[in-house]
Parts: structure tokens; C-alpha cells; sequence
């Protein structure tokens, strides 16, 4: 069946960014695209694929479907860091703290990339929203060496890459997860909004063994308020990836005076929450300022 066609039996609606658009295409031109439901947004599936881009086969469930929340195959084109130089992949990396505790199961060597998809209102390191800017780059193996020296503290902890978001930089995330499992073997963790695009998606996670999911807002309105630059829909999709996926994930919900601590928005945590398989444990982080000096300065710059 045509892409095409798909209007006669679908009123099929997507939002989705340029990037996001682009990777839709790709996905679909290299897999088949199951549909098991959909839900009407304001932008046509047919719209998205314009500008050029041609139809592509797709298979569709043959249940008659009332909401759309299928999700594409992982794509044959997926980044695999086992199939390329993973050592030598380049990134941009913001700082590396050697003991963490608070970002994963026991202690932790962190690794904070650079890039970010959101501007939230109480970022506490907006110094790594833009990917290059303050960063130092580094390859996989710099990292790799620098977590080997101190092994023996990540016993019963391992790696979390945190940033900005690390999604953004999916190849050097994707490398640096897959070395430090192979010839470290330590427990892998990402930190994350899930705002990126599936191609970030099929590479990363089958190398992270745990997501820490900061939910930012549980309604369209608070999500958007807060991130200023992204929508609560592609992070709802990110979990149904998780739960598909089964990867343990926790939510972190920092609770915001006048944000975040609303009767509704803790009734939108529980609905989010209460029927996710995968979620092993819930994070309430206080609000504190102790970024406010990095905001000041980034003003500055």
C-alpha cells in the first residue's frame, strides 16, 4: 500500500519538527510501518513527506483503528557503534564528575554532553544547551580510559551520560554506551527528556540499560511553559518506546512552586505513571537555584 493511500482509510496527523520529518521519511522508506491505531494532530502524514520526498510501502493493521500511536520498525539504516570506528567517534563533552550518587544505582562515573533540544525555565546548565559552545571534544576512548582508572568504585554502579541532553549527540552517545559495556562492562544509564528524533531512539537504547526521564510538565500547557522550545508529545512517545522496549526508566519530576506543584499536574504524574510496566521508581526533586549564576553568565556571553 502506498503512503498515499493511506488518506482513504486514515486521517492520519503527525507534529513533528523538519529533523523529525526527515527521519519519519527515512524510517519509512527502509521499513515496513505497522499501524496499529492513530490519533488526529493538525499536520497530514502527507504533508510531512512532501518537498519532495516519494511514497514508500507500508503495511496497516487490518483492524479498523480509532487512534494512531504505532510506531515504525527499528530502521535497517539505525546507527550501530559495532559496525564503525566507536572508539575514535568524536563528541562534545561538557564536564565528566568521577563519583556521582544520585544519577543511577550506586556510584557513578558521569559524563555530561553538550546540545539540548529544550530551553527550560529552571535549567541548571544551560551552559550546554548549544553543542560546541564551552565544550571540549573528546573520542570514545579518552572517556573509556579515564572511567577505567577508577573501576573499582563502579562495581555496583556503572556510567551515566547525562549533559544538556545526550540524546542530541545519538552517534557519540550510542559509541561511548556500547564501549563502556564491551570493555568495561559496567551498568549504563541515560539521562534524558526524550525530545530527539527515533534514528537517537534505535541507537542508543539497546545499549542503556536504564533511562532517567525527567518529566518537565504533565500537561500540554505546563510542558510547554516550562521547555519553552518542545511539546509533551514526543516525551508520551518516548515512554511508549521505553515500555515496548521494556528498559527500565524512572521518572524525575522536579516540583516547581507555581509550575509543576499543581493538584493537575500530580493527577497528569499518576495517569503518565500508573500503568507503565518498565517504570521501577519515581523521583521528586526540589527546586533550588543553584544554576542562577549560569544563567546570569550565558546573559553575559
Amino acid at each position: 500500500m502506498e503512503i498515499h493511500s493511506l488518506k482513504q482509510d486514515l486521517d492520519i496527523a503527525f507534529q513533528h519538527s523538519a529533523e523529525e520529518a526527515k527521519d519519519l521519511h527515512d524510517t519509512l522508506e527502509h521499513t515496513d510501518y505497522i499501524v496499529d491505531e492513530y490519533e488526529k494532530t493538525d499536520i497530514d502524514l502527507e504533508d510531512i513527506l512532501s518537498d519532495g520526498h516519494h511514497s514508500a510501502s507500508c503495511e496497516v493493521h487490518e483492524k479498523q483503528v480509532k487512534h494512531f500511536i504505532g510506531r515504525p520498525a527499528v530502521t535497517q539504516s539505525a546507527f550501530d557503534p559495532s559496525q564503525h570506528d566507536y572508539m575514535n567517534q568524536k563528541g562534545y563533552v561538557h564536564s565528566v564528575d568521577t563519583l556521582g550518587s544520585l544519577e543511577g544505582p550506586g556510584n557513578r562515573f558521569l559524563v555530561f554532553l553538550n546540545g539540548c533540544k529544550a530551553r527550560c525555565l529552571y535549567c541548571e546548565n544551560p551552559d550546554t544547551w548549544e553543542i560546541k559552545k564551552g565544550a571540549t571534544e573528546m573520542v570514545v576512548s579518552q572517556l573509556i580510559d579515564r572511567a577505567s582508572h577508577f573501576a573499582p568504585y563502579y562495581t555496583k554502579g556503572g556510567v551515566t551520560i547525562s549533559g544538556g541532553d545526550p540524546m542530541v549527540q545519538f552517534k557519540f552517545c550510542a559509541s561511548l554506551l556500547y564501549a563502556i559495556h564491551k570493555h568495561l562492562g559496567f551498568h549504563t544509564c541515560i539521562e534524558t527528556t526524550g525530545q530527539t528524533s527515533r534514528s537517537a531512539w534505535d541507537a542508543i537504547l539497546p545499549h542503556a540499560d536504564l533511562v532517567l526521564l525527567c518529566l518537565k510538565g504533565t500537561t500540554k500547557e505546563t510542558y510547554k511553559r516550562v521547555t519553552k522550545t518542545v511539546q509533551i508529545e514526543k516525551m508520551l512517545e518516548f515512554i511508549k518506546e521505553l515500555e515496548f522496549r521494556k528498559i527500565e526508566w524512572w521518572c524525575r519530576y522536579v516540583v516547581v512552586p507555581g509550575f509543576t506543584d499543581s493538584k493537575e499536574e500530580i493527577e497528569g504524574l499518576i495517569e503518565i505513571c500508573k500503568d507503565a510496566k518498565a517504570l521501577t521508581r519515581i523521583e521528586f526533586l526540589p527546586y533550588h537555584t543553584l544554576g542562577e549564576h549560569k544563567v546570569d553568565l550565558e546573559i553575559l556571553i
